[in-house]
């Protein structure tokens, strides 16, 4: 059963029992006051007939002639009996058990059968004879040759009437009251319950995989807040199933990206391992084919190399610290010597900053270094590498190179892992397109932007960005941080 259904029969079920018992109580309580009221006004009536019974006795009883027979009592009777009889009340007297006088109707009459009630005392009773109900008083009147009982009888089929009456209009209107308060019940708890529906059907939705599921409920109550609160945790859903989707589908992309790359040199290993197993092969071949397979090994291994970084950079814990940007910018231009001395590169380093800045040393000097690399594979030969360290607003740290540069729907790509802009060029060099990645991890992980500004045949600009409050620069507070802590400015 739904919980509208039990609250609708709950409350129909307590009204109906507290109105039909307030209802009840009422007539009851009306009852007993006419009844209380006619037996007040039957008292009266029954002592002033006693009183006229007694004087008429006590005149019959002062006649100088024998005791008073039943017919002169009877006779003396009919007069006051027969008035009374219109009015339905009736009479009856007697002494010891003989009757002198009754006019009491047939139906009636079983209830004559009562005791005789001690002297100054009158029995009040009311019985149900024949269908009527009857009330019957009984009393001593005092003669001068004994006591008689003396009965009033009355019918009350008038009082029970109107009783019954007043019954029957009450359970008309209860019945209409408990009709409407259903009807009225159904359409207040119908829009009470409104929003709980609305929240079953949005988790209904939820549930089926329709996360962007939203509730508007109007109102200050607590279901206004309670869908608020439902809402935001929707939102947070489904935030957190994009972002598992998202991840999903890069881990798979890097998968496909991974075996695609494995491809190539294992193809390699394994045609040029089959040559050196055929024994026909010359010596010089063979030497040949065993550096092919050195090679395919060095670059297998440089890729487990990047994607073990790019693990170990995600998963570390930073050990922040003050950096001297002079002192970085030294470090890095003393590890990256050889490799530009090898294509006769120059590197300029120009530090224009002179506050030290918060972070980790060995994940920088490796972002720079890549940066580096990167820039020194798409250079010719005796170019110019620059890499600066300034403010400009915040703290920079930048590369600058003069090499074949990048379309604009090149640098939505380059984050992307094992992507290479010239892929024959970045395989002959030995790059597997992992090292954007690194850079974009490490930048995440100081809450800075790498920013990427490139042209086609103009070289490339990469600039890291301190954003983040750790810096001691006055101008370095939390700015919007773009998405992944990467942007993209063309020129």
């Amino acid at each position: 059963m739904k919980f509208w259904q039990k609250a609708f029969l709950a409350t129909l079920g307590a009204f109906i029992v507290s109105i039909n018992g307030c209802l009840y109580l009422t007539s009851r309580y009306s009852f007993s006051l006419n009844v209380q009221q006619e037996t007040n006004r039957v008292l009266g009536e029954y002592r002033v007939i006693a009183t006229g019974i007694d004087q008429t006795l006590l005149g019959i009883d002062s006649r100088p002639s024998a005791v008073p027979t039943a017919s002169v009592i009877s006779s003396a009777m009919s007069s006051l009996a027969d008035y009374y009889a219109k009015q339905d009340v009736y009479l009856a007297l007697q002494q010891s058990h003989t009757v002198l006088f009754s006019n009491v109707p047939a139906a009636a009459r079983p209830g004559l059968r009562i005791k005789t009630v001690p002297p100054a005392k009158d029995a009040l009773t009311i019985q149900r004879r024949g269908g009527t109900h009857y009330l019957y008083i009984v009393g001593s009147i005092h003669g001068l040759h004994g006591p008689y009982t003396f009965t009033y009888v009355t019918n009350l089929a008038a009082l029970y009437h109107s009783y019954a009456r007043l019954t029957h209009y009450l359970i008309l209107v209860s019945a209409v009251t408990e009709t409407l308060l259903a009807l009225a019940l159904l359409a207040i708890l119908g829009r009470l319950t409104r929003p709980i529906r609305l929240m079953l059907r949005a988790t209904r939705k939820i549930a089926a995989g329709v996360y962007d599921e939203r509730i508007r409920i109007a109102g200050r109550d607590e279901f206004h807040d309670l869908a608020a609160n439902f809402n935001r945790m929707a939102l947070a859903v489904q935030e957190k199933i994009a972002a598992l989707d998202n991840a999903v589908h890069e881990k798979q992309r890097l998968i496909d990206n991974l075996a695609h790359e494995l491809k190539t040199p294992l193809t390699t290993i394994k045609g040029h391992a089959q040559y050196l197993q055929s024994a026909h092969g010359q010596e010089q071949n063979r030497i040949k084919a065993a550096g092919y397979i050195l090679s395919a090994t060095d670059r297998m291994q440089d890729l487990v190399y990047k994607i073990l970084d790019v693990a170990l950079v995600r998963n570390s814990k930073l050990d922040f610290k003050e950096i001297r940007p002079a002192e970085l910018l030294r470090e890095v231009e003393a590890l990256t010597a050889t490799t530009l001395h090898e294509k006769h590169i120059t590197l300029d380093v120009r530090c224009l900053l002179e506050n030290p800045l918060i972070g980790d040393a060995t994940l920088l000097q490796s972002l720079l270094i890549n940066l580096i690399d990167n820039g020194a594979k798409s250079s010719p030969d005796h170019s110019v590498i620059t890499l600066s360290a300034y403010v400009d607003g915040f703290p920079t740290l930048e590369v600058r190179d003069s090499g074949c540069g990048m379309a604009e729907e090149q640098l939505s790509l380059i984050w992307e892992p094992f992507y290479r802009v010239d892929p024959a060029r970045s395989r002959r060099s030995g790059g597997v397109g992992l090292g954007l990645s690194l850079c974009r991890e490490i930048a995440r992980l100081h809450q800075a932007n790498l920013e990427i500004q490139s042209q086609l045949g103009q070289g490339t600009t990469v600039r890291l960005v301190f954003t983040t409050p750790l810096q001691p620069h006055e101008n370095s507070v939390t700015s919007a941080l773009y998405d992944g802590g990467v942007s993209h400015i063309n020129p």
